[in-house]
């Protein structure tokens, strides 16, 4: 048995039809703006947590820094020190090969 719908049945059904349709571009225009709003929150978390992690490797580097630079000033003190010390011998050296021989 087939069911005979009325004119009247069948506007309904248009009726609901486009207002479903209408509804759901309503609904999609929302989900959109709303994963958009989304997406830009988390750009803004992530952007603070990339300068953050920018921060820390930059601090790290700057502590690196430093302490290999205390080293090479001390490398550069010492190494100081020893060519005084080598010229200081030289000299010694020099003087004694240049002096003249005792009777």
């Amino acid at each position: 048995m087939a069911e005979q719908h009325s004119p009247n049945d069948q506007r309904i059904r248009q009726i609901v039809r486009e207002e479903i349709q209408e509804n759901n571009a309503l609904l999609r225009a929302d989900i959109r703006s709303e994963i958009r709003a989304e997406i830009q929150a988390n750009n803004a978390v992530i952007m603070e947590a990339m300068r953050d992690m920018q921060t820390e490797l930059l601090r790290g580097m700057e502590r690196f820094a430093r302490g290999n630079f205390s080293r090479m000033h001390r490398l550069e003190t010492s190494d100081n020190d020893l060519n005084e010390r080598i010229n200081v011998l030289e000299e010694r050296v020099t003087a004694l090969e240049t002096r003249p021989p005792r009777k």
